[in-house]
This record gives structure tokens, C-alpha cells and sequence, in this order.
């Protein structure tokens, strides 16, 4: 029984299978059906088996078809259509019958439509059959029953056969339809139970890694405090600009020590407070400074966290433009204010950073070593920017690509 046997197809996906396997099987059942059913009436003269025989027709050509391209798209339309026209056909032009089982075959036709060819084509097919049934109660349904012919034995033998098979095609329709959606479900099921037990084991891994990733930054942070102990211990044989010069290392060792000493202490390790930490840096270096100079820190922020890889290159520009302020533009005063704003620029990929001091500057003949740090840090930030001095003290204006 090769012959009967679907033929092997590309499909991989369960339900296209099924679909496929159902137009293959189905279109089997229907031609050796009416084909028994239009033998065995072709002497009925009050029986036409011409719709039988045009609907074994169409069964065979989607047979050819399925055979030949191995898929079951056309054939669903192919099948669809050719139905709608044969039943359309069949109302208006096969006189004097009341049309029993018509209606159950387009029944079939659209529930074969829906599974398998979606809602938008069994929405479009149920539509063409209920308007061809309309017309036909409303210009030729009494014209038939005033000519309907006796209904003799034959005449109910054949509407029993032709609704018996009409009930083994759509029981067969519906069963597949059922099958497949138990198959859905179950397959839904197995698959959430998967991505549960995915999930549990990302979600303990992920613990996992932020526990390690925390221990990292905290070794970190000791690590680069005992290089600041072992600085200081150094500095201790300096004297005059070269420890001025040794302590401005310590202090930007200690900027990025309190960058992991904040990312320790944080619930989000992929983003960073940025003005938390610029509250703490600045603390640290006032009393690195021995100083006791009242400064007050304005931050207005419009964004509440950065990315980590960025922190570190704006942590060292600000490390060195709040020594600056500290040392130089309050270096007369007792009392200063600090504004830092930190916003969207322009373009949405990079970050403004706004930094003024109301102290008062004095020009420097040669650039500074925490000059060029800051040229270096902006160049890695791929970014620019702008310093202005005026009476109000001195405005630093950087736009700053964010690494993600």
C-alpha cells in the first residue's frame, strides 16, 4: 500500500507535518468514497453523481500535486477554492433537489480551511459559502421544492451513504484538529517546565557570579589600598613639588579604589551611582587635603546610573578637576561650591558632564600632568571639551560617548 503511504516532505515542524499527512489522507478517503458512491448510483436517474465525480477529480489533482511538490499549501488553497466553485455551481445549476448534504460538504470545506490554512482564508471561505447560500433561499430554494421530485429508497440510500461520509470526513478533520492541539499543549507544557528549570539554574549561576564578581571588586579595592599605604610610606622620604606630585598618584589610586569599594557595595553591578560616588570622591580628597575648608558639592543629575566601563576614565577626569578646584581656586578661600550637572547630550549615545567652581584660577605657563590626564580620559571616552574662565570661576563642559 505504497500508493496510499504520505510521501516523505521537507518539513520539520510537527504541525505542518500533521497538516500535511491530514490533506494527504483526507484527499484518499474522499476520492475511493465518491468514487464507490458515483458507481454505485450512475443508474439512479434521480441521482446525479456529477459533483461526486468532479469532487473525485479535485481529489486526485491535489493528490498529483502533494506527490509531486511535497508541500500541502497549494493544494489547501487549490482544494479550498475549487470546493467553494463546486458547491456554488452545484446550487444554481442542479435543478429540482433540495440539497441535502450541499451544506455539510461546505461545512467541511470550511473547517478544512481554518486548520489548515488559518483564520484569514476560513474566515474568507465560510463568508463566499454563506453568501452563496443566501442567494440560493432567496432565488431558487421554493422553485425546487415546488418541482422536487418523489424520494424514493435509492434517494434516501444515497443521502445516507453521502452523510456517512461526510461524518468520517469531518470526524477525521476534527480528531486531527484535537490531536494536534493536545500536542500543542503538551509541548507547551514540556517547554515551560525546561524554561523553568533554564531560568532556576541562570538565575543560581547569575548569583553565583555576582558573589564572585563582588569578592573581585572588594579584593580589588585592598589590593589598591595597600598600594595607597605603600605610597604614603613612601612619600614619606619626598618633600616640596615631588610630594605634592606623589600624593596626587595617591589620591587617583584611591579614586579608583573607591570606584570598587561602591561597586561591592552595590545591588546593581552593571551600572554605577554617579553621584553617590562623586559625593564620596570628594569627601576623600578634602580630607586627603588636610583642609578644613567648608565646599559644598551641587550635583544635578538627569541620569541615575552609567555603565562600569565608563566610570573609571570620568572618575579620574573628576578626580582631577575637584584637586584642581581644591588646591587651586579655593587655595585663598575657606568656602567654595563644587556644581557638577550630568545629562543627555544631543546625541543620544553620548553623556554631558558640566563642571564649575567659583574659586579663582591662576595660568599655568606649562600644561599639567592632571591636564593631560584629563585630555587622555576624554580622547578614550571619544569625546571633547570646553573650558571657560570668567569672574564666576571656571566651567568645564564635556560630551562623553558612553561605553555600554
Amino acid at each position: 500500500m505504497s500508493l496510499l503511504k504520505p510521501p516523505v516532505t521537507q518539513y520539520t515542524d510537527h504541525y505542518d507535518i500533521t497538516r500535511f499527512i491530514l490533506v494527504w489522507n483526507l484527499c484518499w478517503v474522499l476520492v475511493i468514497l465518491l468514487t464507490l458512491v458515483s458507481i454505485a448510483n450512475i443508474q439512479n436517474a434521480n441521482y446525479t453523481s456529477l459533483t461526486n465525480v468532479i469532487e473525485v477529480g479535485i481529489g486526485i489533482i491535489a493528490l498529483v500535486i502533494l506527490k509531486t511538490t511535497r508541500r500541502f499549501e497549494i493544494v489547501c488553497i487549490f482544494a479550498s477554492l475549487s470546493t467553494l466553485l463546486l458547491i456554488s455551481t452545484a446550487f444554481f445549476t442542479i435543478q429540482n433537489a433540495l440539497h441535502y448534504t450541499t451544506p455539510m460538504w461546505a461545512i467541511i470545506n470550511i473547517l478544512f480551511s481554518f486548520f489548515l490554512l488559518g483564520r484569514n482564508w476560513g474566515l474568507g471561505i465560510l463568508i463566499g459559502h454563506f453568501a452563496i447560500f443566501f442567494l440560493y433561499y432567496i432565488f431558487r430554494l421554493q422553485s425546487n421544492i415546488e418541482n422536487l421530485p418523489p424520494f424514493n429508497e435509492q434517494g434516501i440510500l444515497n443521502f445516507i451513504i453521502e452523510t456517512a461520509i461526510i461524518g468520517v470526513a469531518m470526524s477525521y478533520l476534527l480528531s486531527k484538529f484535537i490531536k494536534a492541539n493536545r500536542h500543542a499543549e503538551n509541548l507547551v507544557k514540556t517547554t515551560n517546565k525546561e524554561l523553568s528549570n533554564q531560568n532556576a539554574i541562570i538565575s543560581q549561576q547569575n548569583k553565583e557570579k555576582e558573589l564572585m564578581l563582588k569578592e573581585i571588586h572588594h579584593r580589588v579595592k585592598n589590593n589598591l589600598q595597600v598600594i595607597t599605604s605603600l605610597l604614603r610610606l613612601q612619600s614619606h622620604e619626598l618633600e616640596g613639588e615631588q610630594l605634592n606630585s606623589f600624593n596626587d598618584a595617591i589620591n587617583r589610586v584611591k579614586s579608583m579604589a573607591l570606584i570598587h569599594e561602591k561597586m561591592y557595595n552595590s545591588d546593581m553591578l552593571s551600572s554605577f551611582d554617579l553621584k553617590n560616588y562623586l559625593s564620596s570622591l570628594t569627601n576623600e580628597l578634602i580630607n586627603s587635603y588636610a583642609l578644613s575648608k567648608d565646599i559644598n558639592l551641587v550635583i544635578n543629575s538627569e541620569i541615575n546610573e552609567i555603565g562600569n566601563k565608563s566610570i573609571v576614565p570620568i572618575s579620574l577626569i573628576f578626580n582631577e578637576l575637584i584637586s584642581n578646584s581644591i588646591k587651586h581656586a579655593f587655595a585663598d578661600r575657606d568656602k567654595g561650591t563644587i556644581t557638577v550637572s550630568i545629562g543627555n547630550c544631543t546625541d543620544p549615545d553620548n553623556l554631558c558632564l558640566k563642571y564649575s567652581d567659583n574659586g579663582t584660577w591662576k595660568e599655568q605657563a606649562t600644561k599639567s600632568f592632571g591636564v593631560e590626564l584629563i585630555d587622555t580620559m576624554t580622547e578614550q571616552l571619544d569625546g571633547s571639551y570646553s573650558i571657560e574662565k570668567n569672574e564666576d570661576g571656571t566651567h568645564y563642559v564635556f560630551s562623553l560617548k558612553m561605553i555600554e
